[in-house]
């Protein structure tokens, strides 16, 4: 009885101790189990808010991008204004420079084309000018634009564009005589009726002549590009200074008043 007792206990307490090292290595292996999904889990949510971080300060920085974008642009149309005021103030002044003439010069408008399909004369916002006059169109930077008649009580500008904007010039130093007779198809002035046994040079400047009572002298025209004989005289094309087309804005002048004023 003794013997079969005793070797129950050896054999209950063998089984304990294996028992209590499977329990330990089941334990071990959970505990290893569980940090694996503790680290899972941690680094889950650390990625997640990261994200959220990282989305939040994008938002940030977008916003404060508008911002400076908003401020940049008032800053940008405030400086586009204050550049179109400062032309405008130095074609001003240029046009007394260019000109070096006391001119009675009169601001006036462009309303509108006088024909839809003729870009080359345009309807100004001046009233009552005389019928018998021709008066001379100066662009704001001082060179010669064109021609304006009263027709039927509206004030119409013959542009350089236009073969009916004809007024007199000079060429060159030996101020070569011509006529003005609108534009080619590449937008050079036609200069006619040169007179074949004058020299003009391409490269020559050309001025107004006053000739014609119409512009007064020396306002600038253009410079010369070409020269050819046609029968017995000379036809020029010269490179206009004046850009008109779109133009809204000229001078307008009497030259017959700054002759009378003169005389």
């Amino acid at each position: 009885m003794n013997k079969k007792f005793t070797l129950f206990l050896i054999i209950l307490t063998i089984g304990i101790i294996y028992i209590f090292n499977i329990e330990k290595a089941l334990q071990h292996k959970l505990s290893i189990l569980n940090k694996s999904i503790q680290s899972t889990y941690i680094n889950f949510f650390a990625t997640i808010n990261s994200s959220i971080d990282k989305y939040l300060n994008q938002l940030d920085y977008i916003d404060t991008l508008k911002t400076s974008n908003d401020i940049h642009l008032k800053y940008k149309v405030l400086y586009d204004t204050k550049v179109n005021e400062l032309n405008e103030l130095n074609k001003n002044v240029n046009i007394i420079n260019t000109t070096k003439l006391n001119l009675s010069l009169e601001k006036v408008k462009v309303l509108s084309y006088y024909k839809f399909n003729d870009s080359s004369r345009v309807i100004i916002n001046k009233k009552d000018l005389n019928t018998t006059k021709i008066y001379s169109l100066i662009t704001f930077d001082g060179f010669s634009a064109g021609i304006v008649l009263n027709k039927n009580d509206i004030s119409i500008a013959y542009l350089n564009a236009n073969e009916r904007c004809n007024y007199t010039v000079f060429m060159g130093k030996e101020n070569v005589p011509g006529i003005t007779s609108g534009i080619n198809k590449d937008g050079n002035i036609l200069i006619k009726y040169v007179p074949i046994w004058k020299t003009v040079t391409v490269g020559d400047e050309v001025i107004t002549s006053s000739m014609d009572s119409i512009f007064p002298y020396g306002i600038k025209v253009g410079k010369v590009a070409n020269i050819s004989i046609q029968d017995n005289l000379q036809e020029v094309l010269v490179i206009p200074y004046a850009k008109t087309l779109g133009n809204r804005d000229y001078y307008l002048h009497d030259n017959t008043k700054s002759k009378k004023a003169n005389n």
